[in-house]
C-alpha cells in the first residue's frame, strides 16, 4: 500500500537517508551509520519459518540478527570493530543498491517506508550477493528522520557465507 499524497521534500528525505545508510555500510562509517538511529531502535532479520512466512516474534523464533535498543547495535559495531566477531573477520567488502524507497504509512511523527536491496559481497571467503527487502519506522526529531525500526527480509534461506548488520 503505497500513500498517494507524500510530499516530495519527505520522499527526498527518505531517499536521501536510505542512500546515506547505504553509503555508510560500504565504506564502514560505523559512527556515522550509528547516528541514523534512535535510542529505542530496533534491527530485527526474521529468518524463514517457511517457504512463504518469516518469523514474526523475535523473543520466541529464530532470527539472523535481532538487536534491541541503539545500545544492542552499538555492542554490535564495537565487536565488528574490536574483531570480536568471527562472522566479520576478515571485514568483507560490500556493495549495497536499493531501489527507490515506498513510503506506506505518514503520521504526526513517524514514517514507514520500504524498499528492496542488493547487496554484492566480496570476502576472503568467497563472493555472494545477497537479496531482500527492508521495512523503516522512523521517527521525527529534531535532527531529522531518525531510524525507530529496520526489518530486513533477506530472500537467501541458504547462506555460503556468514551474514553481519553491513550485508543487509
Amino acid at each position: 500500500m503505497r500513500v498517494a499524497d507524500v510530499s516530495i521534500a519527505l520522499e527526498q528525505e527518505v531517499r536521501r537517508l536510505l542512500a546515506w545508510e547505504a553509503y555508510c555500510l560500504d565504506r564502514k562509517l560505523w559512527d556515522d551509520w550509528l547516528a541514523l538511529f534512535s535510542d529505542d531502535a530496533e534491527y530485527w532479520a526474521p529468518a524463514w519459518a517457511t517457504e512463504e512466512e518469516v518469523t514474526s516474534d523475535p523473543g520466541r523464533e529464530l532470527s539472523l540478527i535481532y538487536l534491541r535498543g541503539k545500545g544492542g547495535i552499538e555492542d554490535r559495531i564495537f565487536r565488528i570493530r574490536a574483531r570480536d566477531s568471527l562472522a566479520s573477520v576478515p571485514l568483507d567488502r560490500t556493495a549495497h543498491v536499493l531501489t527507490e524507497p515506498v513510503i506506506t504509512k505518514v503520521e504526526a511523527h513517524q514514517v514507514e517506508a520500504g524498499c528492496s536491496w542488493i547487496t554484492h559481497v566480496y570476502s576472503q571467503r568467497g563472493i555472494a550477493t545477497l537479496g531482500g527487502y527492508t521495512d523503516y519506522l522512523f521517527h521525527r526529531d529534531p535532527d531529522g528522520l531518525k531510524i525507530s525500526r529496520k526489518r530486513v527480509v533477506l530472500i537467501d534461506d541458504r547462506l555460503d557465507l556468514p551474514v553481519d548488520v553491513y550485508h543487509l
